[in-house]
């Protein structure tokens, strides 16, 4: 398989963390990858905000979000493909100014009385400059850092998403009380446009040419024919561990409410509970990004052993009969977020060609997402022990591809 161009390594240091923690383009890229995440994980809070001054209902509010998140999800890979076959600046800038257009005509829809619809609409908008992003910026991880520290990279990225969901909502909710019922969705529109700003002026958000595209550019009909595929069997094992995690992260993130009033610790309980699960994230997350080379086994054994851990804590937490039991199921499953989310993203890059970067990670962002969606569904359909089981299938489904995966790539070794 062939791979772009990338930082040019140096002597491996005596410290690599130290490196990477004083290593400023990767900051740089960090701050950009939270501010394309923190839209959708600021979403519910702003636009219900405006919807409750707007239109009279807060639940409307929830059509504009599913009208952001589907347009966003559903254009992610198609975008990530486009962006593929392009170099430089042009696409990620012109992504990230058009999020942050559609969600600034939101705000001054809304001041002007629009109607849901048109509110929806450019919801819409902004959605599909929001898609394909989470693919581009990883795209840009290979030129900021050297390859031997990815796996940190990485990590220390994934302990920053988890504060980014204690936040996001937070800082959404600050900017409606300081501001006004628009304060969260013009917050969503002004961090759109500084990750514009970012994408366009800042060293290292370039995207570099891959060798693959220029071996095309010199010999096009010998090039087409190495092209590889994108869907290879470890790609699809690798979807199949996105759509586990993130359904059983969902899982006990939507069932936090109903199972703190069930203990009878109301909403408080509930938030409780999310800040316990993104505590218990940020400290594995720091542990992975100190020890990820010290560990045994590969991307797949590592994997495959969190996501046991983490269904047979999702099991748990539907079974728990007290508040210390279902504390330290989800000690237990928010220990592996961080470090799992590490290891996926480190992992994909390995089995898709260099040329299709950005197209890959946009459907391991869509895979992730609909695994979010069916924790939603089922807790909403189903008794909520159930729900938190299922889990557990997807996560097995998951492991089985993992190790056929690993077999299939055996007998070539």
């Amino acid at each position: 398989m062939s791979t772009d161009a990338s930082v040019k390594e140096s002597p491996t240091p005596v410290r690599p963390l130290r490196e990477l923690l004083s290593h400023r383009p990767y900051w740089v890229w960090t701050l950009i990858t939270q501010l394309v995440n923190a839209p959708a994980l600021m979403a519910a809070i702003a636009f219900a905000g405006l919807a409750a001054a707007g239109t009279g209902e807060a639940k409307d509010g929830g059509f504009m979000v599913a009208s952001l998140i589907l347009a966003d999800v559903a254009s992610s890979g198609i975008i990530g493909k486009v962006a593929d076959r392009t170099s430089g600046r042009v696409v990620p800038v012109v992504s990230a100014a058009l999020a942050a257009a559609g969600l600034a005509s939101v705000v001054v829809a809304a001041l002007a009385d629009a109607s849901l619809v048109a509110l929806c609409a450019l919801c819409v908008v902004a959605g599909l400059g929001l898609g394909g992003l989470t693919g581009l910026t990883r795209t840009l991880l290979n030129s900021v850092v050297p390859e031997r520290l990815l796996e940190r990279a990485l990590a220390v990225n994934a302990t920053a998403m988890e504060a980014l969901v204690v936040l996001a909502p937070l800082i959404a909710g600050g900017a409606i009380f300081v501001f006004g019922w628009t304060g969260g969705v013009a917050t969503m529109a002004v961090g759109a446009g500084l990750l514009a700003l970012l994408l366009a002026f800042a060293r290292g958000a370039a995207r570099p040419a891959s060798a693959v595209h220029m071996a095309e550019a010199a010999h096009p009909d010998s090039a087409r024919k190495r092209r590889e595929p994108l869907w290879n069997l470890g790609f699809i094992a690798w979807l199949m561990v996105g759509i586990a995690f993130s359904h059983t992260l969902g899982a006990i993130e939507t069932g936090a409410l109903p199972l703190a009033q069930k203990l009878e610790f109301g909403v408080l309980g509930g938030g409780s509970i999310i800040a316990v699960l993104a505590v218990s994230g940020i400290t594995a997350g720091v542990g992975y990004a100190v020890f990820a080379d010290r560990l045994p086994g590969g991307p797949s054994l590592r994997a495959g052993l969190l996501l046991t851990v983490v269904a047979a804590a999702a099991v748990g937490v539907g079974q728990a009969g007290t508040w210390t039991a279902l504390t330290a199921m989800v000690v237990v499953a928010g220990v592996c977020t961080a470090p799992l989310n590490a290891i996926r993203s480190f992992a994909v890059e390995k089995v898709i060609p260099a040329d299709r970067r950005a197209e890959g990670f946009g459907w391991l962002y869509t895979a992730s997402s609909g695994g979010f969606a069916a924790s939603g569904l089922g807790m909403s359909t189903l008794p909520l022990g159930v729900a938190l089981s299922l889990p557990a299938i997807t996560c097995l489904a998951a492991v089985c591809l993992l190790l056929a995966a690993a077999t299939r790539r055996r007998p070539a070794v």
